[in-house]
């Protein structure tokens, strides 16, 4: 498996970076209030908020850097043809990486090929580090079939966004413990995840309880799955690498955050902000477990 991590440039040790998503982040703040923080009010925040980057369209790679962050992109990949121009777009405004969703889901494995083909040639001419989201309706949105398309192509790298497959393929009906083990040649190829926890039937939930301000069952599971993923990470990073960490809560607009009508007006039932914090500080928390596992001062998960 070929490594292409995002590096800072420094000699530091391997780390955890935390991004802010701009699709996660609009509708801010909480509905129902009718005014929205505009997209400079919200790269101030994050940056606030201990957030050293900015997942964004492209085309704010110049407003992001502005403000202090680094810059990461995102785009979709509809044919194989189109990898290329995707690639070299991010590469042209000199992202530290591209998230891609890739194909919708339908393909063949010979389609799949040619994607999984394009996706590496691109990535290697550009020297981009390119991470395919495992996301619904996309070519990744089954466990199995991905399992099949590493044998085939075992460079491919991930952005790991793992409410889809936990809500998707509902992976605790048949047991949690059963199903996360499909799931390691997977967490072995992520270099980037995208923060959202979901539970077996909704793809946006909350992480901590309200009531008692503790983890609950599947803000746990996705602990594992963020400390697992990291660990892996850390088995194969180099001095200088960056592991982003990018939570990404879709907004009421997007049928994701969870709503209610109150007073007439849409209210959304959780507060965005206040989860991305948590899931920042979850992120920070497994990648800390993970920095214990390798260097052996607790039990590998």
């Amino acid at each position: 498996m070929k490594i292409c991590n995002v590096n800072d440039g420094s000699t530091n040790a391997p780390r955890l970076t935390l991004y802010g998503n701009a699709w996660g982040l609009l509708e801010l703040p909480q509905r129902p209030s009718k005014q929205t923080w505009a997209f400079e009010v919200v790269l101030d925040k994050i940056r606030e908020a201990g957030f050293e980057g900015m997942q964004a369209d492209a085309s704010s790679a110049s407003v992001v850097r502005k403000h202090g962050l680094r810059f990461a992109a995102s785009g979709r990949v509809n044919s194989p043809l189109d990898t290329d121009d995707v690639i070299n777009h991010a590469a042209d405004v000199g992202a530290d990486a591209v998230t891609l969703h890739v194909g919708w889901g339908m393909e063949t494995d010979a389609e799949m090929d040619a994607y999984a083909q394009s996706v590496l040639e691109a990535a290697q001419a550009h020297h981009m580090p390119v991470f395919i989201e495992t996301h619904r309706a996309t070519m990744v949105q089954d466990i199995y079939r991905t399992h099949c398309l590493l044998q085939r192509w075992p460079d491919l790298r991930f952005n790991g966004d793992f409410s889809h497959y936990y809500c998707g393929a509902e992976m605790t009906y048949q047991g949690f413990d059963i199903t996360r083990s499909y799931l390691l040649p997977i967490l072995q190829r992520v270099g980037f995840f995208h923060g959202r926890v979901s539970n077996a039937e909704c793809i946006q939930v909350d992480a901590v309880d309200a009531g008692d301000g503790q983890t609950n069952a599947h803000g746990r599971d996705f602990l594992w799955m963020w400390e697992t993923g990291a660990t892996f990470w850390l088995k194969q990073a180099h001095q200088g690498d960056i592991l982003p960490f990018a939570p990404e809560l879709g907004p009421p607009s997007s049928g994701y955050s969870l709503t209610y009508v109150r007073n007439g007006e849409l209210a959304e039932l959780s507060d965005r902000w206040a989860q991305t914090l948590v899931l920042a500080r979850l992120a920070q928390q497994a990648f800390e477990n993970a920095a214990m596992i390798s260097r052996g001062t607790v039990p590998s998960p």
